[in-house]
C-alpha cells in the first residue's frame, strides 16, 4: 500500500513538472500574420453570388440555401433576399417566417426594394 502511495505521488510529481516545464517554453511576442494586410475578393463573393441566385432562378434551392446563407451572413443583399425567399416559402429549408422577415429585414435595409414587396406578400411586415 505504501508503495503504491509513493508511486502515485512520484507520478503526479513528475506530471507537475512536465506540464511547468512546457508550460515555460518561449513564446514569441510577435506573431506575423496576415490579417492586417488580407483584402477581400469581392470578385470571389459575387461570383458565388451568381451562383446563388442561379440556383434559386433554377429551382435548386437546397444548392441555393448553401451558397446564400454564408453570403448573407456577409451582408450580401441579394442572398439576404433568396436567403428570406427560401425561409418564407420553405424551399431548401424548413419554412419559418420569422427568419424570413429577419433576412427580408436586412436585405431592405440594404437597399433590395423588392423585399418590401416579399414582406407585404407573406404578411409578415
Amino acid at each position: 500500500m505504501l508503495k503504491s502511495y509513493v508511486a502515485m505521488c512520484l507520478y503526479i510529481v513528475f506530471l507537475a513538472t512536465t506540464m511547468t516545464s512546457q508550460a515555460s517554453a518561449s513564446h514569441h511576442s510577435i506573431i506575423p500574420t496576415d490579417i492586417e494586410n488580407k483584402q477581400i475578393d469581392f470578385v470571389y463573393y459575387e461570383a458565388k453570388q451568381s451562383r446563388c441566385l442561379e440556383a434559386f432562378a433554377r429551382s435548386d434551392f437546397e444548392v441555393a440555401y448553401a451558397i446564400c446563407i454564408p453570403l448573407a451572413n456577409l451582408g450580401f443583399k441579394d442572398a439576404q433576399l433568396v436567403t428570406g425567399l427560401l425561409y418564407a416559402y420553405g424551399e431548401g429549408v424548413d419554412k419559418d417566417l420569422y427568419r424570413a422577415k429577419i433576412w427580408l429585414l436586412e436585405a431592405l435595409r440594404n437597399g433590395r426594394e423588392d423585399a418590401a414587396r416579399a414582406l407585404v406578400e407573406f404578411g409578415i411586415e
